[in-house]
């Protein structure tokens, strides 16, 4: 056998064992990519308001949700991304309160999340684990992760195996009124070596992902180790001291995090809590933010800081902390 034939068999052979485990990802992967918009274009009535030129503060909306359901208080809230989102509070019991941010009107309420959004869920577990319920399959759930993690290093042999099969016709169109098996073979040809980079992005950091060492790599090629978690930060209270209003909170984050915008906060639930105000910074692409800033709920003072995967970032803030524990 030829060089060639032998990489064919290989290719082939690869393709073949992972080729079903590759489309469960890529399909559910696919999905995935729209998690977030999803339930935007499900519920248009709840999610989409008119833009106008002013909106109504933090605070406002915050009282008008608790005034129409005391004597529940708001947990947090969630600042969409685009002019054209609606606020969105949670309150205890699971319930999200949708408001219209520019003239307080409260567009409607949901217990317990919206039932695209568990289906979702699913989906993301079938990504990871190839079953929706890993709680509920331990076992299986185990194995899955296994099989997706040895899938996406197939994909990352895949990949240069077909790029050197590749080389030696160098197809980049597809002869249309041929065959049904030369337009396939054609669209294989092409579709691959234009998707490559992306596929061998996706399947490198699946791997990294996915195999317990793949972290200890990451580190080791960062020169760093995990973050040690620090306490929880905690406000301190002040005797005669007013709090701090939760636009106040959101100002002085800004001011901390230049380059981030606002996406939410969470409220203090007791004396001694922060008002936790999650900021996605240029560098986060993730749906998660994971980036936040703690305010004191009584001076205003940054408690600390926590940057997108325990990164240390520049604060402007001279009095803050930076803190990996939330």
């Amino acid at each position: 056998m030829t060089a060639r034939s032998v990489l064919l068999n290989v290719h082939l052979v690869l393709g073949l064992t992972a080729g079903v485990f590759l489309i469960v990802l890529g399909l559910t992967g696919s999905i995935i990519a729209f998690e977030a918009d999803i339930p935007h274009w499900l519920h248009r009535d709840l999610f989409y308001v008119q833009s106008a030129s002013g909106s109504w503060s933090e605070r406002e909306l915050v009282r008008v949700v608790e005034n129409r359901f005391a004597p529940a208080r708001v947990q947090s809230g969630q600042i969409l991304g685009g002019h054209n989102l609606a606020r969105v509070f949670q309150l205890p019991g699971g319930v999200s309160v949708f408001v219209n941010q520019y003239d307080g009107t409260i567009l409607g309420s949901v217990q317990g999340g919206f039932r695209s959004e568990r289906v979702l869920g699913y989906i993301h577990q079938i990504h990871l684990r190839l079953v929706p319920d890993p709680g509920a399959m331990k076992s299986i759930a185990a194995h899955g992760k296994v099989v997706v993690s040895y899938a996406g290093l197939v994909l990352a042999l895949l990949v240069p195996t077909g790029l050197l099969l590749f080389w030696r016709t160098r197809r980049t169109s597809v002869k249309w009124s041929a065959s049904w098996f030369r337009v396939c073979f054609d669209l294989h040809h092409v579709i691959g070596v234009y998707a490559a980079l992306f596929l061998m992005l996706a399947a490198v950091t699946g791997v990294l992902i996915g195999f317990d060492w793949g972290e200890k790599v990451i580190f080791a090629l960062a020169g760093s180790g995990r973050p040690a978690a620090l306490p929880a930060p905690h406000s301190t209270p002040a005797a005669g001291g007013g709090d701090v209003t939760i636009d106040q909170a959101i100002a002085i984050a800004r001011a901390t995090m230049p380059d981030g915008v606002a996406t939410g906060y969470s409220l203090p639930r007791n004396n001694i809590d922060v008002i936790t105000v999650l900021v996605r910074v240029p560098e986060e692409t993730s749906v998660t933010v994971h980036s936040s800033v703690a305010v004191d709920r009584y001076s205003g003072q940054v408690r600390c800081t926590r940057a997108t995967s325990g990164a240390r970032r520049p604060i402007s803030s001279p009095h803050s902390r930076v803190c990996c524990s939330s």
